[in-house]
């Protein structure tokens, strides 16, 4: 328990130094970061003792993807789990290290390659569509 607390307080640290992020309520936090620790579908990224980055991912089934694209819908938390469509909910990296996030994930955490998909939203939290990636 402690651990996750620890945890939360260094992605809300990080979500204060992000535009988009800093705009995120408590309840925001609840159904966007804490299914992905509960799943341990997360990749937590420091330099130092100080927080640099934070990746969470889901596999969703289609069923589910279909309502996510739409930028309008939030996992339950059954549904971080369980289909076979990679996707990035929630990619946090204000200090510059998201090139290396993403050399990680796909030298350590997923085959390389793996289809991948993630909302795209402004600065300022407004939908922009669906990116598509191979990690």
């Amino acid at each position: 328990m402690k651990q996750r607390q620890q945890l939360l307080g260094s992605i809300v640290c990080l979500m204060q130094n992000s535009p988009l992020h800093r705009q995120y309520s408590i309840a925001d936090l609840e159904e966007r970061f804490i299914p992905s620790l509960l799943h341990n579908q997360f990749r937590y990224y420091e330099i130092n003792g100080a927080p640099i980055g934070f990746v969470n991912w889901a596999w969703l089934d289609e069923e589910t993807a279909e309502k996510f694209k739409t930028g309008q819908y939030e996992l339950a938390l059954d549904e971080w789990v369980g289909g076979s469509s990679l996707w990035f909910p929630e990619f946090v990296a204000p200090f510059g290290h998201a090139r290396k996030m993403v050399a990680d994930l796909r030298t350590n955490v997923h085959k390389k390659g793996t289809p991948a998909k993630a909302l795209r939203f402004s600065a300022e939290g407004k939908f922009k569509g669906v990116a598509q990636y191979f990690a």
